[in-house]
């Protein structure tokens, strides 16, 4: 395990982490030149003034945090007539940025990413809570999706785990789990929806890390901090396995 950092300076919000985590992904997992980075980044914030301006969102295009409704707003541009034209006179600068954060969300290229040796682990701020009939805590389908890709759509308990084909993604079902469960997430002063924390599951796995005996349970768990604990720290999760432990199941 690594030592002990200080993230207290060094924590995102919610509303920036996935404009990070794609620029990690442009220049570590697609290895393209700060210049490209930069490119894509100008054409997604003329993108996210356009969405702004049609209500799609409050401030810019980093606040979707789901597949499908990042699908309804790609589809919208693409039939809108003011930016087909601007599009093609800035030779689809705008539309290549959309379309590689499109890729980015859907997790293209994740399955190549290893945390071991690439750098996209970092900490984040926790959101705050919304109300609905309880208090519950967001969590982002689209870093569910991209972890589910990163682990290449096989069980991370067990990579034999057999599972039936989505008819979505055409892919093996699996699911994703948060190994330290989001209702726990007052207790940590970084957040629990980050890479590092998103397990990719079989569902039987999934069903049983939940709801199967105590001992399997305990051990399941024990294996996922094994197997993560160095990537959580670099998240700024910093936690003991007895901790972890007692936390993951009572939740």
């Amino acid at each position: 395990m690594e030592k002990s950092v200080d993230y207290t300076e060094k924590t995102m919000d919610r509303k920036s982490v996935l404009k990070e985590y794609f620029k990690r992904y442009l220049s570590e997992v697609r290895g393209l030149s700060n210049a490209s980075v930069a490119h894509y980044f100008d054409a997604l914030n003329h993108i996210s003034r356009r969405l702004k301006a049609k209500g799609f969102v409050h401030d810019d295009i980093y606040e979707i945090a789901d597949i499908d409704r990042l699908d309804m707003v790609r589809e919208a541009l693409y039939a809108d007539e003011d930016f087909i034209s601007v599009n093609e006179r800035g030779k689809r600068m705008y539309s290549a940025g959309l379309n590689n954060y499109y890729r980015f969300a859907n997790g293209e290229d994740f399955y190549s990413i290893r945390p071991d040796t690439i750098d996209i682990d970092i900490p984040v701020d926790p959101e705050a809570a919304v109300t609905i009939e309880q208090s519950v805590w967001r969590r982002s389908g689209i870093l569910r999706t991209q972890a589910i890709e990163m682990a290449g759509y096989r069980c991370e308990m067990d990579s034999s785990h057999k599972s039936f084909i989505s008819g979505r993604t055409h892919k093996p079902f699996m699911e994703g789990h948060h190994a330290l469960p989001m209702n726990a997430q007052t207790n940590f002063h970084v957040s629990l929806d980050v890479y590092a924390n998103i397990i990719c599951l079989c569902p039987l796995c999934h069903r049983k890390i939940h709801y199967g005996l105590r001992d399997d349970r305990v051990n399941m768990i024990s294996q996922l901090y094994d197997k993560r604990i160095n990537r959580l720290v670099n998240s700024g999760i910093e936690i003991s396995k007895e901790n972890f432990v007692e936390i993951a199941i009572s939740f």
